[in-house]
């Protein structure tokens, strides 16, 4: 019996110590990331204050920016010109467009990007947050009788390494308002980003849930925040029941990113061979005392 108790606190000191040798020598991993993001233009995925009106009268455009929407996607949407109340497809550029109330859009637009990230010192500690999607808001002084945007509809792909997380759906609710500073119901968001009067829009906390994933046999875990604000404050993470806001401030364009940062996490049959291992340590002493 002794000499079993012997080799079973050899086998338990060496399974602590291989782990603690491990956690010394690791090597931080990086890997490359993409993300393809655009909005989905079909019904019900978009409305507008004109639901009856041709693609309910939001306008869409493809640029040569960020990484290629999915498929059936558009990077840009727009909406503003009174005297063009149907919407569809455009083939200029909406935010390089300039004029008067009557000649401008306002818009969003939704740039996927490529780049690396790389895990935290050690096993199981964060890397550094790195961006993977912009948003931008035109956010343009536009006539009161053009009709404007109310929901929309965000599709991304994300591939960190060789893994590719499914199709992700992120809706918004957006609300453009009179500009009319210090009237509640025609100012519902306020200033906070110091302008006339804030356009906001609206996203699900859920959305912004962690991932987990497995490359070469390592298991990792990825997080998502917002960050690199311009012209724009968000509540996130501190959101109402679980619903968080973005303010833009009008008359310019405004951007931020979404950000994303991993680790990598042991395997639960690790961490149950050497939980195991230091409870027969435990239980071993108590005895010989």
């Amino acid at each position: 019996m002794k000499a079993l108790k012997k080799i079973t606190a050899l086998l338990a000191s060496g399974l602590v110590l291989g782990a603690m040798d491990a956690n010394a020598a690791y090597v931080p991993t990086t890997l490359n990331y993409s993300q393809s993001s655009g909005f989905v233009v079909a019904s019900p995925w978009l409305t507008s204050t004109d639901n009856q009106g041709a693609d309910n009268s939001i306008r869409w455009y493809e640029s040569s920016l960020g990484v290629t929407p999915p498929l059936g996607t558009y990077d840009t949407l727009a909406w503003g010109l009174p005297s063009k109340n149907n919407g569809g497809l455009m083939l200029t550029d909406p935010f390089l467009v300039s004029g008067n109330v009557n000649q401008v859009y306002s818009g969003l637009r939704v740039l996927g990007l490529t780049g690396s990230v790389t895990t935290g010192a050690d096993i199981g500690l964060w890397g550094a947050y790195q961006p993977i999607t912009t948003l931008y808001h035109k956010n343009s002084t536009i006539s009161g009788d053009a009709f404007t945007l109310t929901s929309a509809t965000i599709a991304s792909l994300l591939s960190i390494g060789s893994y590719t997380d499914p199709l992700h759906i992120v809706p918004i609710t957006f609300t453009e308002t009179m500009n009319v500073g210090g009237v509640p119901g025609d100012c519902p968001a306020g200033a906070p980003n110091g302008t006339i009067c804030d356009d906001l829009f609206k996203f699900q906390l859920t959305s912004f849930a962690p991932i987990s994933f497995t490359i070469g046999g390592k298991n990792y875990e990825a997080d998502f925040g917002l960050g690199n604000f311009s012209n724009s404050s968000t509540n996130f993470p501190a959101c109402v029941a679980g619903v968080c806001t973005v303010w833009t401030a009008e008359q310019v364009t405004s951007s931020m990113d979404v950000l994303m940062r991993i680790r990598e996490v042991p395997e639960p049959a690790t961490l149950a061979l050497f939980g195991a291992a230091l409870l027969g340590l435990g239980a071993m002493r108590r005895k010989n005392t």
